[in-house]
């Protein structure tokens, strides 16, 4: 990947997934595919399908106000996807919020993010692509 290109990427999934509340979501919004799916820690791992309904995720609720996350660092996977190592601050669906490590898988077409899956562990994070590259491939 052409390195103009792997730093755009980074800088659109960090401004994802470092997004809260305190700020406007009209730059984000840029940054997701109109067809996305997304499960993020705003929606406690569900998927929520489409730009709209992805941007009101994270702009609403007690969910999206308890929220706070920080990028450690990216690892490129492949061309199109990467894992997104944070500490971050968020809901339990149940009440009250945790902090700890979190893992994004995250994945970019046509330039734009478009599949983005939350992991409380490295491990379900590398077994998820790894399971998605054995289907690509069948």
């Amino acid at each position: 990947m052409i390195e103009a290109n792997t730093q755009r990427a980074e800088m659109m999934l960090r401004a994802l997934h470092e997004h809260s509340t305190d700020e406007s979501t009209d730059e984000v919004a840029t940054f997701i595919h109109p067809e996305a799916e997304m499960r993020l820690l705003v929606s406690f791992g569900k998927p929520v399908q489409g730009r709209a309904a992805i941007v009101a995720a994270l702009e609403k609720g007690r969910e999206a106000a308890f929220y706070r996350a920080r990028v450690n660092h990216f690892e490129w996977l492949d061309e199109r996807r990467l894992l997104t190592f944070a500490f971050a601050r968020y809901a339990l669906e149940g009440g009250g919020f945790a902090e700890s490590n979190v893992y994004w898988l995250d994945e970019l077409h046509e330039g734009l993010i478009w599949r983005v899956t939350v992991f409380r562990s490295e491990e379900e994070a590398r077994r998820a692509y790894e399971d998605g590259f054995e289907e690509r491939t069948r």
